[in-house]
């Protein structure tokens, strides 16, 4: 099998894992899931489970870090003129279009809120989170034309964009907010845009500006 094959069948797979623990997670709660019901549902063994996942928890998570890949592949299609805050925001946000609805119509949003309020549930969020900033900072960088090892900024920007992600997700189903998701999250980026809407496309400082700065 070509390798690039390869790779998209294990991604297939990994994706499939994930999304199948979420699902049973709904259906059941987390801690009624077992990784035996999951790869019983996926058709595959315990052993393939853990080539991709140490856990439940992790194969929830992923979700959020595959998402964040998606996000930055699109940053870098979109608009090379666009505000760079502009076009974060467009892609985190097109991440969860389907989620339109109110929050209340969501797939057992009481047990979305108490899956992710689980103590196991967070480690694994948190450990997928630096995961995704490493991944949209770079996305970032690449659009500013810069490196992350010499610039703070591709870093502070994921972290925002990330942060105001899941800080309006769980928001939105712990509040049952009427407006979707989309909607409520695009206000929360406005909210920032303040701040970052300067940040454009990297030009080299020249000397009297260096000189200006540190002054």
């Amino acid at each position: 099998m070509p390798d690039g094959l390869r790779e998209r069948k294990k991604q297939e797979l990994r994706e499939q894992l994930s999304l199948t623990t979420v699902l049973l997670a709904r259906e059941r709660g987390l801690a009624h899931v077992r990784v035996d019901d999951i790869v019983e549902r996926v058709g595959v063994s315990r052993r393939t489970f853990s080539n991709y996942f140490a856990s439940k928890e992790e194969a929830i998570a992923d979700r959020h870090v595959q998402r964040t890949r998606e996000a930055a592949e699109a940053l870098r299609l979109r608009p090379v003129g666009e505000p760079l805050w502009d076009s974060v925001t467009a892609v985190i946000i097109g991440r969860y279009a389907s989620w339109s609805g109110a929050a209340a119509a969501a797939p057992d949003q009481d047990g979305l809120v108490a899956m992710l309020g689980e103590p196991e549930m967070q480690d694994a969020i948190s450990r997928g989170s630096r995961v995704a900033t490493t991944v949209l900072a770079q996305a970032v960088a690449d659009r500013l034309g810069t490196d992350v090892a010499d610039d703070l900024r591709p870093t502070l920007v994921a972290n925002a964009a990330l942060s105001t992600q899941m800080a309006t997700l769980h928001f939105w189903l712990r509040t049952g907010s009427p407006t979707g998701l989309p909607a409520l999250m695009r206000e929360a980026f406005q909210q920032l845009r303040k701040g970052f809407g300067a940040l454009q496309l990297h030009e080299p400082a020249t000397d009297g500006q260096e000189k200006e700065s540190a002054s």
